[in-house]
């Protein structure tokens, strides 16, 4: 008898270890599933930032591209009031 009351506890106490064992491995499992949503939308988040930032850097290339030309240095200078000697420089005061 005392034998067969000492398998009866230790199958209820392997029981209850699994039963921990397979709770906690639940709680991991749901866990890690919801860190991996949240990096997932971390991720969408900077790859739309580095989208944004590409096209920066583009227009940013084109602009150094443009800047060499004689035209365009030439064409910023004048929306900064510079003028070309002997250039004549029209003022417009109708708008004031």
């Amino acid at each position: 008898m005392l034998l067969l009351r000492r398998k009866r506890r230790t199958s209820v106490v392997v029981k209850a270890a699994l039963f921990c064992f397979a709770l906690y491995a639940v709680v991991t499992i749901v866990q890690l599933q919801l860190d991996i949503n949240q990096k997932k939308s971390e991720l969408k988040e900077i790859e739309s930032q580095i989208s944004v930032v590409t096209s920066e850097n583009d227009a940013l290339r084109e602009s150094l591209a443009r800047g060499t030309s004689d035209a365009y240095i030439a064409s910023i200078a004048r929306e900064n009031g510079y003028a070309v000697s002997g250039e004549r420089v029209m003022i417009d005061t109708s708008s004031k």
